[in-house]
């Protein structure tokens, strides 16, 4: 039998410092974790990469995972990431980085940057220049704003009478536990349980699949204030 003295309660600082995000959410960028290669991950995906990342950090296989096991797990997701990144830079994949391929890395990061602005700038005067001449008159701009608050009253009154869309916005405000039952251990059913929370938080519009922008966003932030593991 394991010993769940004081020190097993450690697995929840573990957790809390690593993040969920670390130890339960699969990379989006990993083709392993999109299933149908689709460029997006279903809930169904996303359950079936954590169930397989629970199952390797199994060691001993007795169907949980105690603190050593987690920081085992921990640390495999950290190295994959800095694989990630390696490969990425690694333009002529020789195994190896080069100033100049690093530079090629940044200038190519700050390029994609710079083309998302502009895209966005694009996009809002192109919606608020409405009869096309080129330029956002004053008319416009106040058109624009009336109909900013319209839709911000529109949303409003939807939530008020959406019962479901509350009861939603309530789970994901709710704190993540990956040791639901405090015992120092975490057992697949918990595993599983965290993993379908962090899905849920990490689907910002709700429609039941994760595009990359949405996991990068709440993956980076993974231990936001609401929604670090609750020791």
């Amino acid at each position: 039998m394991r010993n769940t003295s004081k020190t097993s309660f450690k697995v929840l600082s573990l957790a809390t410092a690593a993040s969920l995000g670390l130890l339960i959410a699969p990379a989006l960028a990993a083709p392993k974790a999109d299933l149908n290669q689709d460029g997006q991950i279903t809930q169904a995906e996303f359950r079936a990469e954590a169930q397989s990342r629970f199952t390797q950090a199994d060691t001993n296989f007795d169907g949980m995972l105690d603190k050593e096991e987690l920081k085992a797990l921990s640390e495999l997701r950290r190295a994959e990431r800095r694989s990630e990144t390696f490969k990425k830079m690694d333009l002529n994949g020789d195994g190896s980085v080069t100033e100049a391929e690093a530079e090629a890395a940044a200038a190519a990061r700050g390029e994609k940057r710079t083309e998302r602005r502009e895209a966005m700038k694009d996009k809002i005067k192109a919606r608020l220049d409405t009869n096309g001449d080129g330029t956002i008159s004053d008319a416009e701009k106040q058109a624009a704003k009336e109909a900013r608050q319209a839709k911000r009253a529109e949303k409003k009154a939807e939530r008020s009478e959406d019962g479901e869309r509350k009861k939603m916005n309530r789970k994901r405000g709710q704190r993540i536990q990956l040791d639901a039952n405090k015992d120092g251990l975490v057992s697949l059913a918990e595993y599983m349980a965290a993993s379908d929370a962090l899905f849920l938080r990490m689907d910002a519009n709700g429609d039941g699949i994760l595009t990359k922008g949405e996991g990068h966003k709440k993956g980076k932030r993974g231990g936001d204030r609401k929604g670090k593991p609750q020791r």
